[in-house]
């Protein structure tokens, strides 16, 4: 992997320019390690990171044709002007084929480049922050991206944001391209432990994850004392949890990892405690490692988890009934194992990861042509 961003790409090569918030360890960043290496020699990614925090760079092979830029931004509560315009300086400099921008974080981009030089470009939207959900939104930001969005092509991954965006933003070019994941790399990992039950979760830790939640919840479930909790990520909510899990020794924070097949090996059962989500690639990727589920019943969820799990499935908001669900879970090892198997076999007939990279393939070449 290279560090300095070039401009343009040389004939039969495609640029893509990925425009984050943050390069933090998170879903977003873990698709598109998957879609670099799928994609292969003929794409080249540069990566820009608008906080400065290139962390999941390490989910990348080496072999994969990357660069990563940093342009720290001004915080603002709405759309800067002088942020605008660094950004419309960059997409100058680096002249990439297509502009990638994803989430709310990098409207600023978006801004940027309707102002020229006004590249083929794509927006990604995966999902919102602890301000916003599918039914709860900003009016500014609603009309924002109704505005801005208007003409570029908006991939979702759920049916529940894919909606939001042709209903609610009123967008004409959207589509659903479902995430998938690597099912045969899931089967590699190594347990690393035979003694106590462990409820794991993996993700950028976040405050719209609630992770508060499941800790709550894992003290209400595990009556005697038998079992560990391992929350495996980083964010701006470790400290918080942190705090949270102090003198408890059953509890875990063990920080980011590149290697996603050996969590979920630790893990006996997956648990997602968010207050928003879509549709989570980590949620995938513990069904494809075979491990059952309790989670709050957000975004696609319910939707995506096989029909044996659906009664570990709970009303989002309702504390009291995910900590059941997971005391449930934690007393019943005859159903732990038929809910893993099942769940690993919707996982390799619905998570493909061939068939994500083939649309996504597939989007970039007919934006780039119709483009030109």
């Amino acid at each position: 992997m290279q560090d300095a961003a070039s401009s343009g790409g040389p004939s039969g090569e495609t640029v893509l320019l990925h425009v984050f918030p943050s390069f933090a360890y998170g879903g977003q960043q873990a698709r598109l390690a998957a879609l670099a290496r799928g994609l292969g020699p003929s794409y080249r990614h540069v990566i820009v990171a608008l906080d400065g925090d290139h962390a999941a760079r390490a989910l990348f092979d080496d072999d994969v044709r990357t660069e990563f830029k940093t342009l720290v931004l001004k915080k603002t509560s709405g759309l800067s002007l002088s942020n605008i315009w660094r950004l419309r300086r960059l997409l100058r400099d680096i002249n990439p084929d297509i502009l990638c921008t994803y989430n709310w974080g990098a409207m600023e981009a978006v801004a940027a480049n309707r102002l020229g030089p006004r590249l083929p470009h794509v927006h990604f939207e995966d999902g919102f922050g602890p301000d916003e959900t599918i039914d709860r939104q900003l009016p500014r930001r609603v009309r924002a991206r109704r505005l801005l969005l208007k003409k570029t092509a908006v991939v979702a991954p759920s049916r529940a944001l894919e909606k939001t965006a042709a209903k609610k933003w009123r967008l004409k070019a959207v589509m659903r391209i479902e995430n998938g994941v690597d099912f045969n790399a899931l089967q590699a990992g190594k347990r690393g432990h035979d003694d106590a039950l462990v409820v794991g979760s993996l993700g950028a830790l976040r405050p719209e994850k609630n992770y508060p939640r499941l800790i709550a919840a894992f003290r209400a479930a595990d009556r005697d004392g038998a079992a560990r909790l391992e929350i495996v990520g980083a964010g701006p909510a470790l400290d918080a949890l942190r705090k949270a899990a102090r003198d408890d020794s059953r509890i875990s924070l063990p920080g980011a990892t590149a290697a996603a097949a050996d969590a979920y090996a630790r893990f006996d059962i997956f648990a997602l405690s968010s207050d928003t989500e879509q549709a989570p690639i980590s949620l995938m990727e513990a069904m494809a490692a075979g491990l059952p589920v309790v989670a709050t019943g957000v975004g696609d969820v319910a939707l995506m988890v096989a029909e044996e799990n659906l009664p570990y499935i709970t009303p989002a908001g309702d504390d009291e009934a995910y900590a059941h669900a997971l005391a449930q879970m934690l007393q019943n090892p005859s159903a732990r194992a038929a809910i893993g198997a099942a769940n690993k076999r919707k996982a390799r007939e619905a998570f493909s990861q061939d068939r994500m990279i083939a649309a996504y393939r597939e989007l970039f070449e007919e934006v780039r042509g119709r483009h030109g």
